[in-house]
């Protein structure tokens, strides 16, 4: 009757230390996929970071609804034309002289009936120059758009207007500019 306790005995110290081990193993597992995933996302945050852009041209339209501005990719990835979609452009101008201040969130390529941008239509290739990925915004290449407003408001270049552009890129930086009428 004795040896059947210290058999027991042993069932039972061999089923703790392989449940133990088990549960080691997986918490483990868990840590180091966790841990795995935790890097591929601060990878992935951090090549956003790299992503910047200027204005390095900005022009009123003559028929003053139109605005076209030269944005340059002076970051470190390349915007692929499918995330053209991901850029934001909030213009927003005063007129000084009546205090009227309008604010416009431009979609990409949107309907006639919002607020949008769209490539330039007049600069071919855009961007440019386009020796490489000719549809894509590569680094130190130069994207030319166009911010068409939906409403019959115009943008007014009196001199005393004033306005602000910002562009948010998919990466979530922005260029932004100042331009006066």
């Amino acid at each position: 009757m004795g040896f059947g306790t210290i058999i027991a005995g042993i069932y039972f110290v061999t089923i703790l230390i392989v449940s133990g081990y088990a549960i080691a193993d997986t918490i483990n597992r868990m840590s180091m996929l966790s841990y795995q995933e935790v890097v591929s996302a601060s990878s992935i945050q951090l090549a956003k970071l790299r992503s910047s852009a200027y204005v390095s041209g900005l022009l009123v339209g003559g028929d003053h609804a139109e605005l076209y501005v030269n944005l340059t990719n002076n970051g470190e990835v390349t915007i692929v034309q499918s995330d053209f979609k991901q850029i934001d452009v909030i213009l927003t101008y005063t007129d000084n002289a009546t205090g009227n201040t309008q604010s416009h969130w431009c979609y990409f390529d949107g309907d006639a009936s919002q607020d949008r941008w769209i490539l330039n239509s007049t600069v071919n290739p855009n961007p440019f120059p386009a020796v490489i990925d000719p549809l894509d915004w590569n680094p130190s290449k130069t994207l030319s758009i166009t911010i068409v407003l939906a409403s019959p408001s115009e943008i007014s270049d009196s001199p005393s207007s004033v306005g602000y552009l910002k562009v948010v890129l998919p990466g979530g930086l922005s260029a932004t500019e100042t331009f006066h009428g």
